[in-house]
């Protein structure tokens, strides 16, 4: 065989490889494709965006781009979520964007950049988004409408807007609050001017009222609701002489709530409980009990003044 024929064989063997190599390269090379719904649009008018790209497997790693909030003339609506599929040994990944934009005339969107890397690292290259022209224009005016003509001005009803009514009513709420509590303050504050002027203690002083009220034959006069307004006050004059406060404005559960502090057995207490229970359903629901029962009620309250005078003698003793 001829020398130069053999070489010219080789020759072209190893061109046919070279062109098998590259061609096998580029058939796996990623690829991107990018396309838009329309091309023309209405200004504000919204429209897809999709970027494509394939890739094989377990050759390549991608990096996809940043979607900016603006697109040179563009503003991106929203961007829907990168989708991935797999099929015939390639990867195939998508995403699909809307936008819009306000700026008339013939409008380009500009390229993206997809950063592309080998798996082993050793070399990367980017793919690019083709740039896309869009024709942005207004919408085109009806000749056939007739014009209609101007109109005076209308006068808008001015309405308030539902959170000026909720802050009105939190500000009515605390309004209320605030009244109670200086009600509540001033009463608290409020002194009778013979209160903390008598003669006698405390403890005398209410055995002596008792006394009193026991002799006036207020029950025989069929006169139970200020025998029962005169036995409270007895009582409230009572500690509050005690405590050197004004506590005449306390109700029946608050008296209650201030018999803690002197030390008392439960059932001292339950019993006085039922006492001011029965004062109240006399002066506000107007019940007339029986006569024995409202004379109980003042026996109670005796024995509960006794009470605590014994307790406050006890830690007065301890106390020296």
């Amino acid at each position: 065989m001829n020398k130069s024929v053999y070489h010219k064989g080789l020759v072209v063997i190893f061109l046919l490889g070279c062109l098998f190599y590259v061609q096998n390269i580029y058939a796996q090379a990623p690829s991107i494709k990018t396309s838009v719904d329309k091309n023309n649009i209405l200004i504000g008018e919204q429209f897809h965006y999709k970027v494509e790209t394939s890739m094989p497997d377990n050759t390549y790693r991608l990096s996809w781009f940043t979607m900016p909030d603006t697109l040179g003339h563009f503003q991106v609506v929203r961007q829907n979520k990168i989708d991935s599929s797999f099929a015939n040994g390639y990867w195939n990944f998508s995403q699909d964007i809307i936008i819009t934009s306000f700026d008339s005339g013939r409008q380009v969107i500009p390229t993206l950049v997809l950063n592309v890397g080998t798996l082993q690292g050793d070399s990367s290259f980017t793919l690019l988004t083709d740039s896309i022209p869009i024709n942005v224009s207004f919408s085109p005016m009806d000749s056939v409408t007739t014009f209609h003509d101007i109109k005076t001005i209308i006068e808008v009803k001015k309405e308030w807007p539902w959170w000026w009514w909720a802050l009105l009513g939190v500000a009515v709420i605390l309004l209320f609050f605030w009244i109670r509590f200086l009600i509540k303050y001033f009463r608290k504050k409020k002194t009778d001017p013979d209160l903390f002027k008598a003669k006698l203690s405390p403890y005398d002083e209410a055995i002596q009222s008792l006394g009193d009220l026991e002799k006036q034959q207020l029950l025989e006069r069929n006169e139970v609701k200020e025998y029962h307004t005169k036995l409270t006050e007895i009582f409230k004059r009572y500690i509050s002489r005690n405590a050197k406060m004004y506590k005449m404005h306390l109700t029946s559960d608050e008296m209650l709530m201030e018999l803690d502090q002197y030390g008392l057995v439960k059932e001292q207490i339950f019993a006085f409980a039922n006492s001011l229970r029965m004062g109240n359903a006399v002066k506000f629901a107007k019940y007339i009990p029986p006569q024995n029962e409202s004379e109980r009620c003042l026996g109670q309250t005796k024995e509960m003044i006794m009470a605590i005078n014994k307790n406050l003698n006890k830690k007065t003793d301890s106390d020296i």
